[in-house]
């Protein structure tokens, strides 16, 4: 029955997201400048000591194609520490009992097995007295600021790349328009 099919997938669709995000140590997987990585559905997170790259990949109908094949475009946009700590240390927080497993090719040597994966990742000093913790679910990434009494929270300072617009709304929220349409909601920082 179709309608008992889609409640199904409803309720499995709500339940995903209440799912906390999971971060993967970086053990070669991708480029060497990037410590952890986390994937969902619709987006892989890439955190580097010096920006978070989110690229966000969405189904597109095929054009030369009638049937119901889909093919996934992706855009990609940086939010960058300004004048951050290009060195900043990051250790994953609150092992989860999940490993993930690379077993690409033929070459055993290549493959990458038992990967941690991480309730929340932190990068140390990424300004003088400030920590970056991020965390979330599989619908929201979220991020926090530790600033140390005496550090100067005026340091903090976020660019966006890969967007087409950005506003801010009636509750505080940054509204960042992506070029491909996309809206991503940063809420009204709260301290």
């Amino acid at each position: 029955n179709k309608r008992i099919e889609n409640a199904l997938l409803a309720k499995l669709d709500q339940n995903f997201g209440k799912l906390p995000m999971q971060f993967e140590t970086n053990q070669g997987q991708v480029t060497a400048e990037v410590k952890y990585i986390s994937r969902g559905a619709g987006y892989t997170l890439f955190l580097t000591s010096a920006e978070a790259l989110l690229s966000l990949k969405k189904p597109q109908a095929r054009e030369t194609e009638a049937n119901d094949d889909q093919v996934r475009s992706s855009e990609v946009v940086q939010m960058k520490l300004v004048n951050s700590n290009k060195n900043s240390q990051a250790r994953g927080l609150e092992e989860l009992a999940g490993k993930v497993n690379y077993l690409i090719g033929n070459e055993p040597s290549k493959w990458r097995k038992n990967i941690s994966t991480y309730r929340s990742v932190k990068f140390e000093s990424v300004y003088p007295g400030i920590d970056l913790t991020y965390y979330g679910n599989q619908r929201q990434l979220e991020y926090d600021f530790v600033v140390s009494p005496q550090a100067e929270p005026s340091l903090i300072r976020l660019s966006f790349d890969g967007t087409q617009r950005l506003t801010i709304d009636k509750t505080g929220a940054l509204l960042l328009k992506t070029t491909g349409g996309e809206e991503i909601i940063q809420h009204k920082p709260v301290v």
